[in-house]
């Protein structure tokens, strides 16, 4: 039984972030038409959980694989700010982040130290921030 799940799934393309997120939204959605009532959200969230795991079982590798390139591309700036969000949570009370002004790159600072001048390890970029 095992090996026929596997051979099965081996010629499929499998889950990637996008069926993640249509799969999630698509619980999500029906789950707040239980408070809401509305037959539309949950037919919106259920034709998104269908197409997630219709995304899942494909085996049109090359289709999936630039649906999957489109949403990661049109969703980055999302997906920085709970990087971002995450980060920080993790550095918690010993460092602050702070983001390079030129180039966005994330750099992990000591706190009290106070006005220091911060160097870019990515672009070289000097700015003066609060620790």
């Amino acid at each position: 039984m095992r090996d026929k799940i596997y051979n099965f799934m081996r010629t499929r393309y499998g889950n990637d972030q996008f069926s993640s997120f249509l799969t999630w939204m698509g619980l999500i959605l029906i789950i707040i038409d239980v408070w809401a009532k509305t037959g539309v959200l949950y037919f919106l969230g259920l034709a998104s959980f269908i197409y997630g795991y219709v995304r899942i079982f494909s085996k049109k590798y090359d289709k999936r694989a630039a649906e999957n390139k489109w949403f990661l591309s049109h969703t980055t700036g999302v997906r920085n700010v709970f990087k971002r969000m995450k980060k920080s949570k993790e550095a918690g009370k010993d460092y602050k982040i702070f983001t390079c002004p030129r180039c966005e790159q994330m750099i992990r600072i000591p706190r009290g130290k106070g006005r220091i001048e911060i160097r870019c390890p990515k672009c070289g970029n000097t700015f003066i921030k609060k620790s």
